[in-house]
């Protein structure tokens, strides 16, 4: 087990481009959003559902809303840092169905001296599957404040430590933990693809 982790799930997104909730999309069984904490509650010591201004209930995991209605992701990990117990928190969207726990311990060993760690897919910051510190608290809120609520606003405010695509295969050789399901097609094209889900 990863000491001193939160798992903060982010499930309080309005999906507009999948046109419903992709936290309660079904998996095969459980939801996406259960088969994510199922897959890496092992590697953290709480799990934080971060959920927007929703009324969500998932067994195991503690529910914490939004303090910035309509700031988007930012708002959830400004909720879920200011709910953690610990130090850092691993942050994940609730669309990364497929999620490798490996990937959050290569996070949290790599963010040591830093206020995040993030993976770099394709040249692009996947500011939603990070480690963050419980400093960049007061951060957030500024950004928020000022109108600046991406969570790119947000990495270039502090210290990043970016992980390559080398670095990640290292742990997950196939990267398929950063498949993303946005639309419908992506939704029925991973059904399609993963015959064994939790």
């Amino acid at each position: 087990m990863t000491r001193g982790l939160s798992l903060v799930v982010l499930a309080g997104g309005l999906s507009r481009r999948m046109g419903r909730d992709k936290a309660t999309l079904s998996a095969g069984g459980p939801t996406i959003t259960e088969r994510i904490i199922e897959r890496l509650s092992p590697v953290v010591d709480e799990v934080i559902l971060a959920a927007g201004a929703r009324n969500l209930e998932l067994g195991g995991a503690r529910i914490v809303h939004d303090h910035f209605p309509g700031a988007g992701p930012l708002a959830g990990i400004h909720a879920g840092l200011r709910a953690t117990a610990f130090d850092y928190a691993w942050v994940v969207a609730c669309d990364y169905p497929d999620i490798d726990p490996a990937i959050g311990r290569c996070l949290a060993r790599a963010v040591t001296g830093f206020d995040v760690a993030v993976p770099l897919i394709a040249g692009r910051a996947q500011g939603v599957c990070a480690v963050y510190s419980v400093r960049l608290v007061a951060l957030i809120e500024q950004l928020i404040g000022s109108d600046r609520r991406s969570v790119d606003a947000l990495l270039e405010s502090c210290s990043v430590r970016y992980l390559d695509e080398g670095e990640l295969r290292q742990v997950e050789p196939k990267l398929r933990s950063f498949r993303n399901l946005n639309t419908p097609a992506d939704y029925d094209e991973w059904l399609r693809s993963t015959p064994a889900r939790c």
